[in-house]
């Protein structure tokens, strides 16, 4: 009994406790952050601080606070925003952070630094890069939203659901960022102040760690993905199939697709690189005004639209990448990995412009429609 106790005893001496614990009471958590470059390259930092008013009579009323600092550093304009709000910034609950766009067109891992050297940090983040300054996404009024992060994650998450986004956070873009032959694509929002919205844009282009300017736009953005076997929940494109419609709507048909596989298969002969990419989709046509898909060979022509279709746009997304030399395809990578000589030999600020592109594109109309 006696030696319990001296154990208990011990027990409760080396157990000091959470003695790193930080009550929420004594902080100001950031839901939403937003870095800007300003003129004479400092930061400009804006945050979104949600604020609960306790109330005698049930439930809390919530405010929003939304502030600004510029500084030299991103921990610079932290320590100065903490000068201007009741308590201690925190962002250990972190859901979005903004990018404006001619920051992002800088080195993107400097301002991004402070939350991969502070424990605290949530890299699961959504990041996004915004056209313009992400201070006016923060700052927007939203009817029937109460807070800015609950608008923005869900739009980031929509875009990930249906094949227009990858998902990318803070912990992945960290990866590869110093992955060599290997680049990323974030998704690109647009404030639209008439409407008091924020609209996805497409899918902004990195090489190595800085936006290059240059965009994949929503339609492109779909493709690329499926090409990248990144298909999300739902994944519909729609085309123009046809010129002689009576009603221009009657020249489209949209599609579902159901089940896509990709495969990408690198080559080389000397310095040359060949990336040949297949595509093997299932689809279901889910609109076509036309209403004549009774024939196995309407069925037949229009698939072979499709195919056409897809495999001119399959080329303007590499021309693309090839001109701006974003890899998101990691074909460096992979002649790195298979082929370390032929790699030793490339330019790495402009190899992919040196890369061939061969898409082969299979589809396989599997239903359309419960009509004729």
């Amino acid at each position: 009994m006696l030696k319990k106790g001296w154990l208990v005893i011990i027990c409760i001496i080396l157990l000091t406790g959470c003695w790193d614990q930080r009550n929420f009471k004594n902080v100001k958590l950031v839901l939403t952050a937003g870095f800007d470059l300003m003129e004479d390259g400092q930061i400009n930092t804006t945050v979104s601080l949600p604020t609960i008013l306790r109330s005698s009579d049930g439930a809390g009323q919530e405010r929003i606070q939304v502030v600004s600092a510029i500084g030299r550093t991103p921990r610079d304009t932290r320590d100065k925003i903490d000068r201007k709000i009741s308590n201690s910034f925190a962002a250990s609950k972190l859901e979005v952070l903004l990018v404006g766009e001619e920051l992002a067109k800088q080195d993107l891992y400097p301002p991004l630094d402070v939350f991969y050297r502070d424990p605290r940090s949530n890299l699961n983040a959504k990041i996004a890069v915004v056209k313009g300054e992400a201070s006016e996404a923060i700052r927007l009024k939203i009817e029937q939203e109460s807070r800015i992060s609950k608008y923005l994650g869900g739009l980031l998450q929509a875009m990930e659901n249906t094949t227009h986004s990858p998902g990318e956070n803070l912990q992945l873009i960290c990866a590869e960022m110093f992955e060599p032959g290997q680049d990323f694509v974030l998704p690109l929002l647009r404030v639209n102040e008439e409407a008091s919205l924020i609209e996805y844009d497409g899918l902004a282009l990195f090489n190595e760690r800085s936006y290059t300017g240059k965009d994949l736009d929503q339609e492109e953005a779909v493709l690329m993905m499926l090409l990248n076997g990144q298909k999300g929940k739902t994944a519909r494109m729609t085309f123009k199939v046809r010129e002689d419609g009576k009603q221009r709507i009657m020249n489209y048909a949209t599609i579902h697709v159901y089940r896509s596989n990709s495969r990408i298969n690198v080559t080389t002969s000397g310095s040359n690189v060949t990336a040949d990419i297949k595509l093997h989709m299932r689809v279901d046509v889910i609109e076509y005004p036309k209403n004549h898909l009774e024939t196995v060979k309407e069925v037949k022509k229009i698939k072979k639209e499709l195919k056409k279709q897809l495999t001119q746009k399959s080329e303007e997304i590499f021309a693309k990448l090839k001109d701006t030399n974003s890899d998101v395809f990691g074909i460096g990578r992979r002649v790195a990995a298979y082929y370390p000589d032929v790699w030793k030999q490339l330019d790495k600020k402009n190899y992919l412009e040196n890369v061939t592109f061969n898409p082969d594109i299979e589809i396989v109309i599997q239903q359309h429609g419960i009509i004729n």
